[in-house]
């Protein structure tokens, strides 16, 4: 499923995510980013170290099919200078929505 990842009504980014553990509603991938992204900001995790977001971060993914997600989190895990890779993660996803999402 696409998604647009946003902060503020603004998107830092895009991924295409794929059922990860569906019995707890998570979802991941690739996450590509925009102008707009700053991993002090945005990630929950900078090449392995945990950056303190309380209050700083409100992430939201949303599709075209499926609008706003209604889940428990969104996180960033920017492993971009160690082995150049984003991946975002999106906890507690809604059912049914999440069966629906990850339909085979």
């Amino acid at each position: 499923m696409k998604v647009d990842i946003l902060n503020d009504e603004k998107v830092i980014g895009h991924a295409d995510l794929g059922p990860i553990d569906p019995s707890m509603g998570v979802a991941g991938g690739r996450f590509v980013p925009t102008r707009d992204y700053d991993p002090r900001l945005h990630a929950f995790v900078i090449d392995g170290e945990y950056n303190d977001l309380e209050g700083k971060a409100q992430l939201t993914a949303c599709s075209a099919e499926f609008g706003v997600l209604r889940c428990e989190g969104v996180a960033i895990e920017d492993f971009n200078e160690t082995v150049q890779e984003i991946n975002i993660v999106i906890l507690g996803m809604a059912y049914p929505e999440y069966e629906t999402a990850f339909a085979s």
